[in-house]
């Protein structure tokens, strides 16, 4: 069931034309009152939809900014390998001295 969607039957729904005619100025009045409150409502939904949208936007154009930024997944894996490797070069330089310092 949607918001503001009601169970009753429309035979029973005194919205309908017919059941509107028989209404005092009060009951349509509040009808009047129930649907300000739903239009109120719906709008607060949109505008929290349109930041949420926003919101989502900016995440996908700093997503978009970071892939840009290392080309490809597989250039960032590629660089970060890199990284490794030197470390593991730098490492074993270190070791290698060590050793023939204390060895």
């Amino acid at each position: 069931m949607k918001f503001g969607q009601s169970k009753k039957s429309k035979e029973s729904d005194p919205e309908s034309k017919p059941e509107l005619l028989k209404l005092k100025k009060r009951e349509l009045l509040e009808i009047m009152l129930r649907q300000g409150e739903e239009i109120d409502a719906l709008r607060k939904e949109i505008e929290d939809l349109k930041t949420e949208l926003a919101a989502k936007e900016q995440e996908l154009e700093n997503h978009q900014f970071e892939i840009k930024k290392f080309g490809s997944i597989a250039e960032a894996s590629l660089q970060v390998t890199d990284v490794f490797q030197e470390a593991e070069k730098a490492a074993k330089i270190y070791l290698d001295n060590l050793r023939r310092r204390y060895g």
